[in-house]
């Protein structure tokens, strides 16, 4: 086989979203030919994540894309001559193949192992710590390829502490951005945390401010524009997850576990994936946004 599957799914689905007019077009074409999730349409985001090979589409979803725009998948599988027009069949006609397609997918991505009645779900990876973590992921590649950053826990250290003023600002400036939700160094979790941590009272809460601070250095000395994109909020409640989301399509979740210090504790490298809708990524993601819609917001 001259080409991965991976590739070819990627090229079709691009193909389809150019000739769809765009994602959301793509979407509602889709659901139109009766392929999408439970809740109704596939997102832009979803579509964008499966061209840029964030996450592995359905294999209806890959069928029907060809057939509605004309795409041989056999042809660029090396499998069949290529195909134009009316010859790649129908909506009907391509989901018969769909199970010798899907056994083709797993056959070159997933060959079946003795423990292939496990699954990882959307969970890409698992570090015994934190500081393992960002040896695999260092934070400044991290943020250099990422649009929107989302970072939830008690003091961000990685993201204060790990980048430097002039680096974060330029990457902020170049259109990077950022919404920080601090433990609340004058709240009771903080305070319990200590406790918890065993840390001296007020040690957790001055290393919180020294970062918050930090953040608002960063603001002063960004433009008017790109100050916009730097959002900080802070959030008095028991603090049980670290979380770094980057571009909705990605997160690093650690939890928070009696008397270890959070870099001491294992963290997950989770990704979005439509195959697996109700899996890890859509909890974490609500965890953040329905706590940063409770936060209270720092203006300066």
């Amino acid at each position: 086989m001259s080409t991965t599957w991976d590739t070819v799914v990627r090229e079709v689905l691009d193909h389809a979203r150019r000739a769809a007019g765009g994602g959301a077009a793509l979407a509602l074409a889709l659901r139109s030919a009766d392929v999408g999730p439970e809740s109704g349409t596939y997102s832009e985001s979803a579509v964008s994540n499966w061209i840029k090979g964030r996450a592995r589409p359905p294999a209806d979803v890959v069928l029907a894309a060809a057939s509605l725009y004309g795409l041989s998948l056999d042809a660029r599988l090396g499998l069949a001559p290529e195909v134009e027009g009316e010859g790649a069949g129908d909506v009907a006609e391509l989901r018969g193949a769909l199970q010798r397609l899907e056994k083709l997918v797993y056959e070159r991505l997933a060959p079946p192992t003795d423990d292939a009645t496990f699954s990882t779900r959307d969970v890409r990876g698992v570090f015994p710590t934190r500081s393992e973590a960002q040896a695999a992921m260092p934070i400044l590649r991290t943020l250099a390829t990422s649009e929107h950053v989302d970072a939830m826990g008690l003091s961000l250290n990685a993201l204060c502490q790990g980048v430097s003023d002039v680096t974060l600002a330029e990457l902020v400036e170049n259109g990077l951005a950022l919404r920080c939700l601090f433990l609340d160094p004058n709240g009771a979790a903080t305070a319990a945390r200590e406790v918890e941590e065993e840390q001296p009272a007020g040690h957790l809460a001055e290393l919180t401010r020294a970062n918050m601070l930090a953040v608002a250095r960063l603001r002063k000395r960004l433009s008017s524009e790109a100050r916009g994109r730097v959002q900080v909020r802070t959030y008095d409640e028991p603090v049980r997850f670290n979380i770094a989301r980057f571009d909705g399509a990605r997160a690093l979740v650690q939890p928070y576990l009696p008397r270890l210090r959070g870099l001491d504790a294992p963290t997950f490298l989770i990704e979005a994936d439509d195959a697996h809708p109700h899996g890890l990524f859509p909890i974490f993601e609500a965890i953040f946004d329905e706590t940063w819609e409770r936060a209270d917001v720092v203006s300066n």
